[in-house]
């Protein structure tokens, strides 16, 4: 491995992305290397391992099945000490990357030394079916949008963070040197409660040094029915009802502090401000809609279909409104699920 990126694809079962994910990172790539982490029941198939061992810029390690997310998150730093590059970025099956964008951020850090991280937005997609054998992305949506990170003053990262919470400090190039002290603490921490090891490693990852985000996109990720997002309601409840939540809540105030600077409890108050009263409001929902709720859901669905344009135009991007480099990504995409054999996605 000579490139100065690895890309980790971090892989549990879904076996239908990763041929896809595969054959358009050989076409796509611009020579940065890939270390597959699998956490699947069983490994990838013979065709892709094939496929793989021919590729000298790709790796592909077995471990033991993600059967949790404490398991999950061990794997994680596991994997990184693989790493022998200065940057890592981690990757997900189901995204497409806009490898010209992850040159950009690549070659920022190459000569902005001081920054530990480089990364960009994530858009939301939908795979369209045109015909048998041609299909369409479209409906582009933020998942998230430009943050700041780059201020001089780490609580000030912390300030703009938490106020905009998200993930998009794990989705961004890193050095692999603060991705292994991140990954080291919150794969011991926290047991199975991967709201607090996910939250941690951002708010870790932030304060650890300045991060720059480029306004544009660098992930595209499709909606689809088998996505993590789809179970949220179900793994958040065990977490509040969790023996250890309290403890657990004050380990993360004490070390997140203590990287800060901050007070005791100063960073508790502002997770449970802008972050876990969210999740609390995720769980406070009826099992069945009220009357009122029902006539809205009508008005909204009436709407849709009379003013079909106008609510488009509010909720997803033109096409048109998206970069460059990101067009010419989306039709490379498109031309190749044309060319490609891929099913079920």
């Amino acid at each position: 491995m000579t490139s100065k990126l690895t890309i980790v694809l971090f892989l549990k079962e879904r076996k239908y992305f990763n041929k896809r994910f595969l054959d358009y990172y050989c076409e796509r790539n611009l020579d940065f290397n890939l270390l597959i982490s699998d956490g699947s029941k069983k490994p990838i198939d013979r065709v892709l391992l094939n496929k793989i061992k021919k590729n000298k810029l790709i790796k592909y390690f077995k471990f033991s099945e993600d059967k949790s997310y404490n398991i999950f998150y061990k794997k994680i730093y596991k994997t990184l000490k693989l790493v022998k590059t200065k940057y890592v970025f981690f990757a997900s099956n189901d995204d497409f990357i806009v490898y010209q964008t992850l040159k950009k951020c690549v070659d920022f850090l190459k000569y902005e030394n001081k920054f530990i991280g480089c990364g960009g937005t994530m858009l939301g997609f939908d795979m369209l079916k045109k015909n048998k054998l041609d299909y369409k992305l479209s409906n582009f949506y933020h998942l998230y949008n430009y943050i700041k990170l780059d201020h001089l003053n780490k609580v000030d990262r912390f300030e703009n963070f938490i106020k905009n919470h998200n993930d998009l400090p794990k989705n961004c190039v890193m050095k692999t040197k603060v991705l292994l002290k991140t990954y080291k603490y919150s794969s011991n921490l926290f047991n199975n409660n991967v709201d607090f090891k996910d939250d941690f490693s951002c708010l870790y990852n932030v304060s650890c040094g300045r991060i720059k985000i480029l306004n544009r996109p660098l992930i595209l990720h499709q909606a689809h029915l088998d996505s993590e997002a789809n179970n949220r309601g179900n793994m958040l409840k065990p977490i509040f009802v969790n023996k250890n939540f309290i403890n657990d809540l004050i380990i993360f105030d004490k070390i997140i502090g203590a990287k800060l600077q901050l007070k005791k409890y100063v960073v508790m108050n502002k997770y449970y401000s802008h972050v876990l009263t969210g999740l609390i409001n995720t769980l406070d929902h009826r099992t069945e809609p009220s009357i009122k709720e029902i006539k809205n859901i009508f008005i909204k669905k009436l709407l849709r279909r009379i003013l079909k344009t106008k609510v488009k135009k509010a909720n997803y991007i033109s096409r048109n409104l998206l970069n460059l480099e990101t067009k010419n990504s989306i039709n490379k995409i498109e031309k190749y699920l044309k060319n490609s054999q891929i099913k079920n996605l």
